[in-house]
C-alpha cells in the first residue's frame, strides 16, 4: 500500500508540475510577447517558482518525507521538504522528469 501511496503522490507533483508550467506560461509568458516585452520573460521563472511553493504548502507534498518513507526512514513533513518540493513543481514536469531518470533509472534494455 505504501508503495501505492507514493505513486499517487509522485502522479500529483507531476500534475501540478505540468500544469504550473503550461499555465504560467499560457497567462502571463503570451501577454508579455504581444505586448512586446519580451524582456522581462525571466520573471516567468520567478512567477513559477513562487506558484509552485504556494501549491506544495497548499497540498503539503513533501517528496524529500514521502521518499524517505518508502526506504523505511522517519522523517516528518517540514517546511524545506514543502519549499523544495514547490521549487521543483515550480521547475515543471520536464525537470522533475529528468531527475526520476537520473536518480531513478529503470531497467536498461540490453
Amino acid at each position: 500500500m505504501e508503495l501505492f501511496h507514493t505513486v499517487a503522490v509522485m502522479g500529483v507533483v507531476f500534475l501540478l508540475a505540468f500544469l504550473t508550467e503550461s499555465l504560467t506560461e499560457y497567462i502571463f509568458g503570451t501577454p508579455l510577447d504581444k505586448l512586446g516585452v519580451s524582456k522581462y520573460k525571466w520573471v516567468l521563472m520567478y512567477i513559477s517558482a513562487a506558484l509552485g511553493v504556494f501549491l506544495a504548502f497548499w497540498y503539503q507534498l513533501d517528496l524529500v518525507n514521502l521518499l524517505a518513507g518508502v526506504l523505511g526512514e522517519s522523517i516528518a513533513p517540514s517546511p524545506v521538504g514543502f519549499a523544495l518540493t514547490g521549487l521543483g513543481i515550480g521547475r515543471g514536469a520536464n525537470y522533475l522528469h529528468q531527475v526520476v531518470n537520473t536518480y531513478f533509472p529503470g531497467k536498461q534494455d540490453d
